[in-house]
Parts: C-alpha cells; structure tokens; sequence
C-alpha cells in the first residue's frame, strides 16, 4: 500500500505524539470474571429468543449470536459457507454468522448440542477479549439467558473501545468514530448519531458517551476535537478514501468510498448509507504532516495519558 496506512495505526502514532491529558489511565485487569459482575443485557437477549418450541442448540445460537452483535458493531464474518442449519430453518441465520466468525464448536448440529458445546461457545466468545465466561447452568431457556447475560457481563468489562467524534461551531455533535482494537478483527466503527447530540457544558463529554454507549458496549475514553481537525486524524482531506468490511444492517455497499465522499461517510449523510446505523472499515490514504500533527496537539482533548492511549488501543 506504499504511503497508506489504516486509520488505527495513525490515530495511536498521533495519540502517543499528543499525550493530551496529565494522568494516566488506570488499566484494568485483563481477565474478568464473568461471576464478579452484573448481568447485562437480558431483555436484548430475551427479545432474540425462539419461539418456545425451539430446541436447545437453536437457543443457544440465537443468544450467542445477539450477544456478539452487542459488542461488535458491523461485524463482517471472515469464514464462508452455508452453516450447519439448513436455509429456512429456525437458527439458520444465527448458525451461519456464529460459524462465520468461528465461534460454533467442531461438529456442531442442533441435534447434538449439549451442555459441553453450550460452555464451549462462551468460552470461545470470551476468549477473544481475555474475558472469563460464565459457568454455564443450561437447561431451561431462562438458564440459558442468564448464562449469556453473565458471560456477556464480563466481555463487557473487558472491552477497550476508544471513541473519536467531532463537533460543530454549535457544540453539535457530527460523527462519532470507534478505533477498535481489543477485538478478533481490528478496524474503525462509524456510529450514526442522534440528529440532536450536542456536547454541553453540564454533561461535557461523558454525555455525548452515555448516549452512543450500548447495555454492553459502554464508551469511557475518548479523543474529540473540531470537525476539520478530528477528520485530520484520518488522513489528507481529499486523498484518503473509506475501505468497508462490514454494516448494521448488511447493506449492498460500494468496496470503497472516494476522497469526496470520505466526510460524507462519517456523517452518514452519504446517500449510499440510507438505513444504515453502523458502518467499519478503515481510512487508506497520506499520512498526517507534521503541521497537522501540531494543530491537533493544541485542539484535541482526550481523557487519556499515555498508559490508556496503550490500553485503549492494544491487540487482544
């Protein structure tokens, strides 16, 4: 790719040149147990049900499969094939994404799931944040729910999203960006915000987090600056373009999306992107001047010191 680079690279070399904020993050543990904290999510999981004459293993994948979607916004599944739930069939759609992403247990059927493969896909979820799952009960499809809330709780502790937006001359709040590395596919999430975000003076930023955050994905640290200078961190305006992998919902998408309609993108203002609430991929184009890299050192706040840059933007 010669003089480009993905987004997530760039942003850390700027962040780590920055160093805004004087205090260091405070990391937390790597592994979490999914018995030390809340539940989260029950009534999302409890909506993606079967009806009650489901079997267990279809159950089981409905829920595992909402679960990931909790926290992984506009996640492409990187395997193909058609799934182990014939088309049509209950499941079917959730049994193909799960085996897409690798998260369905060697020989899986709906037939043979039992209590084993039922830990093991937490398990397998869980691993892919340091996160510790739940000690599955199983059974009834109330156990099963509770056992996806608890695992999800603990992916949720563990999760490492850095949260990027940008505002207007008005405080308004124009794009909400994620640099998403603490995940089995590193890449940039765009979030369509509410029409009437504004960052205020009372709220400050944790509103504008609170209101973008999820029952799982929940935002914390954040960088944002003025739109012209948070659309630098990307790239060169007018060079770079928008590579995607993946939205919510799936959408018929161009592969790329040129320099004059990268702003667009992260406004969702795009035509391309009517009905389409999450969008990730990743900004290909010159790397940041030094110039550039100054004007953001005096305008960008973050809550981040050099420790939670390192943290927030790790590899599983």
């Amino acid at each position: 790719m010669g003089g480009r680079r993905l987004l997530n690279r760039r942003i850390v070399t700027l962040l780590l040149t920055s160093c805004l904020a004087s205090s260091a993050w405070a990391t937390a543990a790597e592994s979490v147990a999914a018995d030390s904290v809340a539940a989260v999510c029950e009534p999302q999981l409890r909506r993606a049900m079967p009806p009650g004459d489901s079997s267990a293993g279809v159950v089981a994948v409905e829920l595992l499969a909402a679960a990931v979607r909790q926290v992984e916004p506009a996640l492409r599944p990187w395997r193909g094939g058609q799934g182990p739930i014939p088309e049509g069939d209950r499941g079917a759609a959730a049994a193909r994404f799960l085996e897409g992403v690798g998260l369905l247990p060697a020989g899986w059927s709906p037939e043979t799931h039992d209590s084993a493969d039922w830990q093991a896909m937490h398990e397998g979820f869980a691993a892919w944040y340091r996160a510790r799952p739940a000690h599955v009960e199983g059974g009834s499809r109330d156990a099963m729910v509770r056992d996806m809330a608890a695992t999800l709780a603990s992916v949720s502790q563990a999760l490492r999203p850095l949260a990027v937006f940008a505002i207007d001359a008005q405080q308004r709040v124009t794009f909400f960006a994620v640099a998403w590395n603490w995940t089995p596919r590193p890449r940039l999430v765009l979030l369509r915000t509410p029409p009437d975000l504004v960052l205020t003076d009372e709220g400050g930023a944790d509103s504008v987090l609170s209101a973008m955050s999820g029952c799982a994905l929940r935002f914390d640290a954040y960088v944002y600056a003025r739109e012209d200078l948070a659309m630098a961190m990307f790239g060169q305006q007018g060079e770079s373009v928008f590579r995607v992998l993946g939205s919510d919902p799936p959408a018929d998408l161009p592969v790329l999306f040129g320099p004059d309609r990268v702003l667009g993108v992260f406004r969702f203002s795009d035509p391309a992107l009517q009905g389409v609430d999450a969008l990730s991929g990743g900004v290909e184009g010159p790397s940041i001047g030094m110039g550039t890299a100054l004007r953001l050192l005096a305008s960008v706040r973050t809550n981040l010191g050099l420790d939670g840059i390192l943290y927030h933007t790790a590899f599983p």
